[in-house]
């Protein structure tokens, strides 16, 4: 009895020593505290001590062993999307002496998936898709294993590996992503060869290597992806017809005019558009697809069926740990991406984050959003310095811009929302046979907007007049110009405040106090 006490307390001691080590190695004293800086650029952090004979070994295979051996890691990252890597090499740059280790099942490099859509159109080399130069994580000694993360017990700090090995964590980042929907189970034919689900690199090249024996095709779903997946098989001249369930395109985005002009659009270019129809069954001819048969029993013939159906976010590893979620809109987490569990945090597709437009916990699956919370992730697991109002830069309204032909759309916020929804919302809207513009404001701040026409606005401009709060009021009419640019009037009021000695920013809107970052909870309950 009493050795079995000893062995229990000495292992106790052994867990507070490495937290403690932990601890110091991600706040190390003898390096300057970072400061975490939400507008900086892609930029890749270099070692600290470079030449010293600890950061010399530091290669990825050999971090990764090492940490295998031990059994521990002080920052452990799930997930090698462009979220948990950014992660990772950000999190090297404010603590040098870390062990950091990344689980995968990702056997090639983090890239740029938005550039799939290029790749797919044979405007990119598969090697141009890299979202960092190669042998990133060995020169920061970062120790990457391709393995499936099984099981996590946050009681523990442990994470059990597809082959059952165990590591323990000093701090666990969640960076899953989301999976696509697809077609159910249940869907006649939804087996067939030629059913695509494009989402993954692996998914782009299969879509390449058929495309030349391809004359027709049908895109499956209402939303960005299934249109640019349209504009991409229209590129190929392949006749393409896209069914779309509901009545509009993007309806939760934008409103009739603006989905009637982009459809509009799509059609004169040539792809065949019918709403309100669903996908019935996949036809096939000895196991290859053939054809569908649409909801109002009409068939059309094509040699690719391509789901673009959505995604939802990759939960199952914190099923059970006491971590809030929701299947649907992922792991909720704080202004800082924290979860309701110590020391562990969530990025990427598979995060809530606080939407102050709505006051809905959502994901946010934007590749340039995954990017960014990478970047705040590490801050926040490594404890660096987050000036106050960082985290609303980074996480603050949903915007997302793209290009179909020769039209341009982009939307930032929530303009769908209306005066039913605030008694306080204007809806303000203007437009022509090329362009349309749709705002909601309240207090002469700016909550939603909405663009399309042949010039896209700068939107990460936009996306800092919602974030930030900026006062409209000299400019809310000119946001519904066509031609009115953000980014010069930015630059012209920087000049002015510079000029008159005053801060440049612009006043606060009347009758509120505060900022965003008082609307947005200090910690996360695990009640939701």
């Amino acid at each position: 009895m009493g050795s079995r006490l000893a062995r229990k307390r000495c292992k106790e001691r052994e867990g507070s020593l490495a937290n403690a080590h932990s601890s110091s190695r991600l706040r190390n004293p003898a390096v300057p505290q970072a400061r975490f800086q939400h507008l900086s650029t892609l930029k890749l952090p270099a070692l600290e001590n470079k030449d010293s004979a600890n950061a010399a070994a530091r290669v990825s295979g050999q971090a990764a062993q090492r940490a295998l051996r031990a059994g521990y890691t002080d920052i452990l990252v799930i997930g090698n999307g462009i979220a948990g890597l950014t992660a990772a090499v950000e999190a090297r740059r404010y603590a040098p002496d870390a062990d950091i280790l990344i689980i995968t099942e990702q056997t090639h490099p983090t890239i740029n998936t938005p550039a799939l859509k290029q790749f797919g159109a044979d405007l990119l080399e598969v090697e141009q898709l890299l979202a960092y130069p190669p042998g990133t994580e060995r020169r920061l000694g970062i120790g990457i294993v391709n393995a499936r993360a099984s099981k996590l017990n946050t009681a523990a700090r442990q994470v059990h590996l597809g082959d059952e090995q165990t590591i323990k964590y000093g701090r666990l980042l969640l960076a899953t992503g989301a999976r696509p929907a697809g077609l159910p189970p249940t869907c006649p034919g939804s087996h067939f060869d030629g059913v695509l689900t494009l989402h993954r690199l692996e998914d782009y090249l299969d879509l390449r290597r058929r495309l030349p024996e391809v004359s027709s095709a049908v895109v499956i779903g209402g939303g960005y992806h299934a249109a640019e997946t349209a504009m991409l098989l229209h590129h190929w001249h392949i006749r393409v017809t896209w069914l779309i369930r509901g009545q509009s395109f993007l309806s939760r985005l934008m409103d009739e005019v603006a989905s009637d002009m982009l459809i509009r659009h799509i059609q004169r270019l040539g792809v065949d558009v019918r709403m309100e129809t669903e996908l019935a069954g996949v036809v096939g001819r000895i196991g290859s697809v053939a054809g569908i048969v649409t909801s109002h029993d009409t068939f059309i013939p094509c040699q690719l069926v391509i789901v673009c159906t959505g995604t939802a976010p990759a939960t199952e590893l914190a099923q059970g740990t006491g971590v809030s979620l929701n299947t649907r809109s992922g792991l909720k987490v704080n202004g800082r991406l924290q979860t309701a569990v110590p020391d562990v945090f969530a990025a990427g597709d598979v995060a809530a984050v606080f939407d102050p437009q709505t006051g809905r916990y959502e994901p946010r699956a934007q590749w340039y959003s995954a990017f960014q919370q990478g970047r705040l992730a590490a801050a926040a697991i490594t404890g660096a310095a987050i000036p106050q109002g960082a985290e609303a830069g980074v996480l603050g309204c949903f915007w997302h811009a793209t290009q179909l032909g020769e039209m341009s759309m982009l939307v930032a916020g929530a303009p769908m929302l209306s005066e039913h929804e605030h008694r306080e919302n204007e809806v303000l809207t203007s437009g022509s046979s090329s362009f349309y513009r749709r705002i909601v404001v309240r207090q002469n701040r700016l909550i939603g907007y909405l663009a399309i026409g042949p010039r896209q606005p700068g939107g990460l401009a936009i996306k800092r007049l919602i974030d930030e709060e900026f006062n409209i009021g000299e400019i809310k009419r000119q946001l519904l110009i066509e031609g009115f640019d953000v980014r010069t009037f930015f630059t012209r009021h920087r000049l002015h405040a510079l000029q008159s000695g005053r801060r440049a920013s612009l006043p606060a809107p009347a009758g509120r106090a505060g900022s965003l970052r008082r609307l947005q909870p200090a910690f996360v309950s695990a009640s939701g």
